[in-house]
């Protein structure tokens, strides 16, 4: 974009904020709160590309975020709409400049009292294409990066049969759009159907469930997939601690496959145990049987007085549109971690159309205390990808800091060492090192101000895929 485009996003953004805040007292009546803000920072990189060494070019960097959060909650309907709009100016390079929208939204909404719920979603960002290339932030250029639309809208029927039974029905229709022409062939339609039925309380000794589920995903490249399973699910309690389960299904999945890979449809089982040793602990486990093999599952989560320590192994077959209806990036290009689990949202794989078995491991602990916060997580992802013969691995150990050393004056810092291999590169191994260090000060009601520091540097066997990066950010935010 421009620098002239960008100056008239700028001056739109400025006339919209006094407009927003102006607005608010009416939004609030109607049942809306708005909440605009504002931010600005300085930028300076020494390889603002990404390039290896010697042929880095520095960069002063202008950022601007205009920003709205709309919120609502009825009686009948919640509903939440977070806007950014960031506009980038580069000082040297003003042939990079850009603007980038960010939507995230969702809302839920109650037709028929505790019966008939309609749910939607709508999310708007940014991804990387391929994780073989450059794989910095939207500050970095030359990144294979495109914009991605995906929405969901689904209603769910709820039904209890007294104390006996609870029935639930939910359909979901998603779209994925992506903006790049050499990404457009992955466009993708998917509708899905999901029924359960599960016991009551009725029943607490001997619990059962019964379920189906099928989805259909059609890709703009004539290809498709479809994943469909019915099972029968029996448990057996013990004691209120502990618990035995088993079930029983078959599936017939139907998609595109490596002649090597095993046919897709088959029944299937698994077995397994529920263990809570203490109110504030929480253990599962389970082994069974698939079509590509054995297969196994487990959950450990803890709740500490003060954080939280938790464990993680699953394995499931998925797409990459499937994986991309949620975000996996925040504004700052950082891994977002699940705010319920504090389980991390692991690297998106290359854009293909296709089906791959994720084989994902976490474990971390995360402990907040009124000064101090701090987490440390591990991580480690396999993927088999069927349509062929290759599988890549991400796997690596991320840790962040923050301590409050004034009652206004925030000092944070994090570090991520990440170890990948590839599928389109079988001979290519390379390790991710990031660190970040910075200070925040709160200037008064709604204002604030940091500055950080951002180092990071990749490693490969390929050496031209290697660089390092030294960034310093200055940033003043406002909210209204």
């Amino acid at each position: 974009m421009s620098l002239n485009r960008l100056g008239w996003a700028v001056a739109a953004g400025f006339v919209l904020l006094p407009l927003s805040a102006a607005v608010m007292a009416q939004a609030e009546y109607a049942g809306w709160a708005v909440t605009p803000g504002v931010s600005i920072s300085q930028i300076y990189s020494d390889n603002i590309g990404l390039a290896p060494r010697g042929e880095e070019d520095d960069e002063f960097v202008t950022e601007l975020d205009l920003g709205v959060a709309l919120r609502r909650e009825g009686s009948r309907t919640r509903a939440r709409l977070d806007y950014s709009l960031r506009g980038l100016a580069y000082w040297s390079d003003s042939d990079s400049n850009d603007v980038f929208h960010q939507l995230d939204a969702d809302s839920v909404t109650n037709l028929v009292p505790e019966r008939l719920f309609l749910e939607a979603s709508a999310n708007y960002d940014q991804r990387v294409r391929s994780r073989s290339g450059r794989t910095g932030d939207l500050v970095n250029t030359g990144v294979d990066r495109t914009d991605v639309f995906r929405f969901r809208i689904s209603p769910v029927y709820v039904h209890r049969f007294e104390d006996v039974a609870a029935a639930e029905l939910r359909y979901s229709h998603d779209r994925v759009y992506y903006e790049e022409s050499d990404a457009r062939d992955i466009d993708s339609e998917r509708n899905r159907v999901r029924a359960t039925l599960d016991s009551g309380p009725m029943f607490s000794r001997v619990g059962w469930g019964l379920s189906f589920e099928r989805s259909e995903e059609d890709f703009d490249d004539g290809s498709s997939v479809t994943f469909q399973s019915a099972e029968a699910l029996g448990r057996l309690n013990f004691t209120e601690r502990l618990s035995i389960f088993g079930a029983v299904g078959d599936e017939q999945n139907s998609f595109e496959q490596d002649p090597s890979r095993a046919r897709p449809d088959d029944t299937f089982w698994r077995a397994g145990a529920t263990f809570r040793p203490t109110a504030r602990t929480f253990t599962e486990a389970y082994v069974g049987e698939r079509f590509f093999g054995t297969t196994y599952g487990a959950t450990v989560r803890r709740d500490l007085r003060d954080g939280r320590l938790f464990a993680d192994y699953t394995e499931e077959l998925r797409t990459t549109n499937d994986i991309d209806v949620t975000p996996i990036r925040d504004a700052d290009g950082q891994l977002i971690f699940d705010p319920e689990t504090g389980r991390p949202i692991f690297e998106l794989p290359d854009l293909f159309s296709g089906v791959f078995l994720r084989k994902r491991f976490s474990a971390g602990v995360s402990i907040r205390r009124p000064k101090t916060n701090w987490g440390v997580r591990v991580y480690d992802e396999r993927r088999e990808f069927q349509t062929i013969d290759q599988n890549e691995r991400v796997q690596g150990v991320i840790g962040d800091i923050s301590w409050r050393v004034l009652p206004r004056t925030e000092v944070f810092a994090n570090a991520r060492f990440e170890e990948s291999t590839f599928v389109d590169e079988r001979d290519r191994e390379d390790t991710l090192f990031t660190t970040r260090l910075g200070v925040s000060r709160n200037l008064g009601p709604q204002t604030s101000a940091s500055l950080d520091y951002l180092y990071r540097e990749r490693g490969s066997t390929d050496d031209a895929r290697e660089y390092r990066e030294n960034r310093l950010t200055a940033t003043f935010t406002k909210i209204f």
